[in-house]
């Protein structure tokens, strides 16, 4: 590793997880490798700092290849590539679909990077117009390589395989192990060695149901975010979202989503970014969308549409209580809904049946305008230290599941609320 990253790490981080040491000489070696681990245990830094220390800085072209999903989380991995790249001189360029393309193309030729972060098929767009060009490269990353390799894009990731030489190096990195190995090593003529590191569900993250129909799963987001409780919805259909979307906003919710297929990325990046300062209340997403998303110290995900297959959930759920810190998973559905999870589910998750109030995490990362209300302490298990020491957190009364007797008593609470200081700026909006 290179002694400029490392330098960094160590003063950043206690220590490496176990995901970083069990991939990170072998990465340096040159071994291909899957990196099988849970969610949120630090699996980009896992990839990214070998690739970094591979890089020959003094060669402008491109030598290393990342591939992700989707697009926010291409630009995830570009903005930490970049981040420990400037540290050893290396330039990282961005190919991700729903930009310019032109102007990625005239960034490319200009800039030369060393290291490319794109979906895949941007990345092919770009090599058969012959403005990327891969003569150099020594490795490929496949992150969230379960979805990385699917059937349906088997013919993309032939044609891929046709510009790439043969000594390549692989990295395959995911938290469920979808990937099918023998096809990898068949299309890219390679030996991929499986690295198998704590894949037991963390016991830092409470998972919860209730039973709800759609007008009580409507109520209980509203009312999460008039309690300054940030949280991240999931949906199975863009449909679903859509909906949802427009009767919160109806209800002077503040709401938004990267669920939407049809979006500009500058407007699914914008959605993101404000989600991660708190100037947001909800952020509705589906599956693809929120793939391997890192939101530091987000509290909560609801699922308001029940995912049908463990490994959905899975990924899910690893949005919050990453790096040990402490997170907790709402699954709305009525009992049919509820009874099929658990069946799923098995006895890799225990849910407990939610209380029909139900507090809000202590550790809200809503922002907070007037600066009186400050993120959470940092856990003491995390392996991350905390670069702010946080002000205790404001406590928040219980959250109820309201109905139309509770009419009178609701309008005097949120007469109340209204007069609180250094509320969010979102929460002020409804006022």
């Amino acid at each position: 590793m290179r002694p400029e990253l490392l330098e960094k790490f160590n003063a950043v981080f206690e220590q490496p997880t176990p995901i970083q040491n069990a991939v990170w000489q072998r990465l340096i070696d040159g071994d291909s490798i899957f990196g099988l681990a849970p969610t949120g245990t630090g699996k980009t830094l896992a990839f990214v700092l070998p690739m970094l220390s591979q890089v020959d800085a003094n060669l402008k072209r491109t030598q290393v290849l990342i591939l992700a999903p989707s697009q926010e989380l291409a630009m995830q991995t570009t903005q930490v590539a970049r981040e420990w790249g400037t540290l050893v001189g290396v330039s990282v360029a961005s190919l991700i679909g729903g930009a310019n393309g032109r102007r990625q193309a005239e960034k490319l030729k200009k800039d030369k990077p060393q290291i490319v972060v794109g979906t895949l098929g941007r990345v092919l767009t770009m090599l058969e117009g012959g403005v990327l060009k891969l003569d150099n490269i020594k490795a490929v990353i496949f992150d969230e390589a379960d979805a990385m390799l699917t059937e349906e894009r088997h013919a993309s990731l032939e044609a891929l395989a046709d510009q790439l030489p043969t000594n390549l190096q692989l990295g395959l990195f995911s938290a469920t192990s979808g990937a099918d190995l023998q096809y990898v090593n068949t299309v890219f003529n390679q030996k991929v060695h499986p690295i198998s590191v704590g894949t037991d569900a963390p016991a830092n993250i409470k998972h919860e149901f209730q039973y709800v129909d759609q007008r009580a799963k409507e109520k209980i987001l509203i009312q999460l975010a008039r309690h300054n409780q940030q949280a991240l919805v999931f949906f199975n259909t863009i449909s679903a979202l859509v909906s949802m979307q427009a009767t919160l906003r109806h209800a002077h919710v503040s709401v938004m989503s990267i669920g939407s297929n049809d979006k500009r990325q500058v407007q699914r990046a914008d959605a993101l970014r404000l989600f991660k300062k708190g100037e947001v209340a909800l952020l509705l997403v589906t599956d693809v969308a929120a793939r391997g998303l890192d939101i530091d110290n987000l509290p909560l995900v609801v699922n308001a549409q029940l995912p049908e297959r463990l490994k959905t959930y899975v990924h899910r759920t690893g949005r919050t209580g990453r790096m040990g810190k402490n997170g907790r998973v709402l699954n709305l559905g009525n009992d049919h809904d509820i009874r099929n999870l658990k069946r799923e589910l098995g006895d890799k998750f225990t849910l407990v049946k939610a209380d029909n109030t139900f507090e809000p995490s202590t550790n809200t990362v809503v922002k907070k305008q007037q600066a009186n209300i400050a993120p959470s302490k940092v856990d003491s298990d995390s392996t991350q230290k905390p670069s702010i020491t946080p002000s205790p957190s404001k406590k928040h009364s219980p959250v109820k599941v309201e109905t139309k007797n509770d009419l009178p008593e609701r309008k005097k609470k949120r007469a109340k609320h209204s007069k609180n200081k250094g509320k969010p700026k979102w929460a002020k909006k409804r006022d």
